[in-house]
């Protein structure tokens, strides 16, 4: 459980150190893109803090959720791809949940909602494919 605790925290917390900055500049970018290109055109990008450390809880109960079997009773072996599969799966659903049921979709477009929340989706997939994750019994590394 040790090692399912350190991968969550080093997913979680990268996502969350890197999720700001980057947005910003993305954001930033696609303004100064879209001013370009049209100048009527409106565009409202708010990432609320709140609402990405919903998403990073999510994900670190997720991850580990789906790695309590890895040491468990039954000794079923996971490899690194199917838990950050199904973990990363579960919290974008359960956060687009949230985001439904607080009313916070109601008034993004496709493009809003892709430049305000994809930033930290794509982190959060690089972040869990980067750091290795290691059986506490043998060290070997699940691929």
């Amino acid at each position: 459980m040790k090692e399912a605790l350190n991968y969550s925290l080093k997913v979680t917390l990268t996502t969350l150190l890197f999720c700001l900055p980057i947005t910003f500049v993305i954001m930033m970018g696609y303004i100064n893109l879209l001013s370009l290109v049209s100048a009527n055109y409106n565009f409202n990008v708010n990432l609320d803090i709140k609402d990405a450390g919903v998403f990073l809880l999510l994900t670190f109960c997720a991850l580990l959720f789906n790695m309590r079997k890895i040491n468990g009773k039954t000794k079923i072996v996971y490899n690194k791809r199917t838990i950050a599969g199904k973990a990363f799966v579960a919290s974008v659903i359960i956060f687009l949940v949230y985001l439904l049921l607080f009313g916070k979709l109601r008034y993004l477009s496709i493009d809003e909602f892709v430049i305000t929340y994809g930033p930290t989706f794509l982190i959060t997939i690089i972040s869990m494919r980067t750091y290795p994750l290691r059986n506490e019994d043998s060290q070997t590394e699940f691929v």
